[in-house]
């Protein structure tokens, strides 16, 4: 029996809007369209493509910087803000305009508010690091606690860019796709021929 495509359709329609309202209704309306999620706060692929830009556009192509590199500063850089004005090593909007313009030769430097933030986040994490030879131990205590902030407030990164931020490291990990996965074949009962029995 052949089904004409009218019929074919009217049967189709109706699934593929289920499937298609369960997988919409999967994604959290904050996560859509997100770089990622982190707690309340959404950072945009508009932003992290703003920031990836300008950045760029002040280092060179030839430091190939990923824009996932750019989202993870988005994601640290409240958490490196905090951890260096809590030292004393703080970071404003007009330090970083005066450094990019720096790392610019001079040249005036148009930044996105998501470019300024990353240049910000960088410059946190170099001032905290800058103490790292008088008190290795005091950065440690400030990465953990910011590891810990971090979990709590729990990081949702679009698999565009990757599979999760590592607490630990700070590093978004790479996304493993499920079928890339392999599992180790389970134990056989049955002789294999040739194998050697053991004792």
């Amino acid at each position: 029996m052949t089904r004409s495509p009218r019929l074919v359709g009217a049967v189709a329609a109706p699934a593929l809007a289920a499937v298609l309202a369960l997988t919409l209704s999967s994604c959290d309306t904050a996560q859509a369209g997100a770089a990622a999620t982190v707690g309340d706060r959404r950072i945009s692929v508009a932003e992290v493509q703003d920031g990836y830009r300008d950045i760029v556009s002040v280092v060179g192509p030839d430091q190939q910087i990923t824009q996932t590199q750019i989202l993870n500063l988005l994601i640290l850089e409240p958490y490196l803000m905090r951890a260096a004005s809590a030292e004393g090593r703080g970071v404003s909007d007009q330090d970083a305009k005066l450094d990019l313009q720096s790392t610019a030769n001079g040249k005036p430097v148009d930044i996105s508010s998501a470019g300024l933030k990353v240049w910000k986040a960088s410059m946190a994490n170099s001032a905290l690091q800058s103490d790292q030879q008088s008190d290795p131990a005091k950065l440690q205590a400030a990465y953990q606690q910011i590891g810990v902030q971090l979990k709590k407030d729990r990081v949702h990164v679009n698999p565009r860019y990757g599979g999760k931020l590592d607490y630990t490291t700070f590093n978004i990990l790479p996304e493993t796709p499920d079928w890339l996965v392999t599992k180790a074949p389970a134990a056989s009962a049955t002789p294999v021929p040739g194998a050697t029995p053991t004792p």
